[in-house]
């Protein structure tokens, strides 16, 4: 049975009453059923890198190689378990017991650095990485070439695709992404079989830009999974198909913001509107939430817009659901942004976290 029919369109069931209350569309989870005891149990802290060692040339998408050993060190000294993104989320899904401390490292783009800065660092602690391609790059400057990158899938890392061009893809008219995406992905197919003998399972947006068509080639041609760049923890109700990751640069990798961010627990939304991140009319766009969590606490509920407290947020509860909307106070003007939704634990103790992105593809970027 092929990933497409194991893992079909969502069809969980929430209460009625709170669902016409928000007009709130359910969230996918694995299996497309509803969301059992098991696959609610598990949690996946995600880090998205792309230069190591090269921040004073990029500081906005490096971070520096001692910044990454820290990081690493970090991962070793407080016990957690170092996963290729594939295999944590075989796990995950299988309904297997997920270590408690599970990380995830992964590696955008495929440059140089990461062969040359990163590897050595990884291979130092044991740890195993997923690194997405963007096949259209491989060899060119500053990028790996074909050769490293089968060493690399040869020494236990994992390759995931990062599209061929890299495109803007949803800067398309909309019914004509669908047919981009698709053109492109097949092209990534073909060099990935010619150069590893395999398709990847895993696949990351480009600029983390996705929209509902993308994801739908994605299942067709049976992947796994996608990672977009909202961040976030993954835990068996995340959107499969649009996973969140924390971002590392020189200013997000700092240590006290790294430990922050592992020990982060997933806010775990069971329901959301509107599922496209693409900004469509009402500007700045609201955010509608059904939260599943109870252990929060709801009066500590905060909202941030690209890291900047410009937001409202709202709450209420609905036959023993919380729902929450959110909203920026001014129209994004930015081509992405992030709403961010944090909260703590009756006790104090954890913190709970989830993003939303958003997208205005008139602004910047070209196909």
């Amino acid at each position: 049975m092929s990933r497409k029919k194991r893992y079909t369109a969502c069809m969980a069931v929430f209460l009625a009453v709170g669902l016409a209350w928000l007009g709130l569309q359910p969230a996918c989870g694995p299996s497309g059923q509803k969301q059992g005891k098991k696959s609610m149990q598990g949690q996946i802290r995600a880090f998205v890198y792309h230069h190591v060692g090269m921040d004073e040339k990029y500081p906005s998408t490096s971070v520096s190689e001692e910044q990454f050993r820290r990081q690493l060190a970090y991962l070793k000294n407080h016990d957690y378990t170092v996963l290729p993104l594939g295999r944590a989320l075989d796990l995950l899904y299988s309904g297997k017991k997920v270590p408690e401390k599970t990380a995830v490292i992964t590696l955008d783009d495929g440059y140089r650095s990461v062969w040359e800065n990163a590897l050595p660092l990884l291979e130092q602690f044991g740890y195993r990485a997923t690194i997405f391609v963007a096949t259209a790059n491989v060899g060119g400057s500053n990028y790996m070439n074909w050769e490293q990158i089968t060493k690399l899938q040869q020494r236990g890392f994992e390759i995931g695709n990062h599209s061929h061009s890299h495109a803007y893809f949803v800067n398309k008219p909309r019914e004509g992404i669908k047919e981009a995406f698709e053109a492109d992905l097949q092209r990534s197919h073909e060099l990935f079989r010619r150069h590893l003998n395999k398709v990847p399972e895993l696949y990351a947006y480009p600029f983390g830009e996705y929209c509902p068509e993308m994801a739908g080639i994605l299942k067709e041609y049976d992947y796994q999974a996608a990672a977009a760049q909202r961040s976030g923890v993954i835990y068996g109700g995340s959107s499969r198909f649009a996973l969140p990751r924390f971002p590392m640069n020189l200013r997000y990798g700092r240590m006290e913001a790294f430990a922050r961010k592992v020990r982060m627990n997933a806010l775990r939304v069971a329901a959301a509107t509107p599922k496209s991140p693409l900004v469509a009319g009402t500007n700045p766009p609201g955010l509608k939430l059904r939260i599943a969590n109870s252990a929060i606490d709801p009066a500590g509920l905060q909202c941030f817009v690209n890291g900047q407290r410009t937001c409202t947020i709202g709450s209420a509860k609905e036959n023993g659901a919380l729902f929450v909307t959110v909203r920026a106070r001014e129209k994004l003007s930015s081509r992405r942004s992030l709403y961010t939704i944090t909260a703590p634990s009756k006790d104090g103790s954890r913190w709970f976290w989830y993003s939303h992105p958003w997208v205005i593809p008139a602004i910047d970027g070209r196909f």
